[in-house]
């Protein structure tokens, strides 16, 4: 799962810029959640259903689970795809429910700092750095001198 974009609003966070509204404006930056499985049953996906007859209709998920954290609190220290730049999060279930995140600990302050510095090879390259500053969290303490 992928918490959004670490460059355009994230970084210049008074940008409008495929967004409604600046990132700066908002007091919280919350995910919500839907974890589900799918369901095995055979369903007829071209079978006609009248209104009243709506609760016969099979659904394509089953276990379906809820969960709502801030960004911050979920997410990892690594790019959710390989080809974007998104924020990736963590995938135990158990811990995105509980906010257990890498930086869930260390506060939100040190996510900003980190996913706000954070470069690809490619984005190091092109401001004519040898390499990215870190490329996790253990570089990145490293790299900012904390404990």
């Amino acid at each position: 799962m992928t918490l959004g974009a670490f460059t355009g609003y994230f970084r210049n966070r008074h940008s409008t810029k495929n967004v409604t509204y600046p990132y700066s404006l908002y007091k919280a930056h919350i995910i919500l959640g839907i974890i589900y499985s799918e369901n095995d049953e055979a369903i007829d996906e071209c079978k006609l259903y009248a209104l009243e007859r709506l609760d016969e209709i099979i659904s394509v998920v089953k276990d379906i689970t809820f969960f709502v954290q801030e960004k911050w609190k979920i997410a990892t220290d690594r790019p959710g795809s390989g080809n974007t730049k998104n924020i990736g999060s963590i995938s135990l279930i158990e811990d995105l429910i509980q906010g257990n995140g890498v930086f869930a600990e260390l506060g939100e302050e040190v996510f900003d700092d980190y996913w706000t510095n954070y470069l690809t090879p490619d984005m190091a390259k092109k401001a004519e750095l040898a390499k990215p500053y870190y490329n996790d969290l253990k570089t990145y303490k490293e790299f900012r001198n904390l404990k």
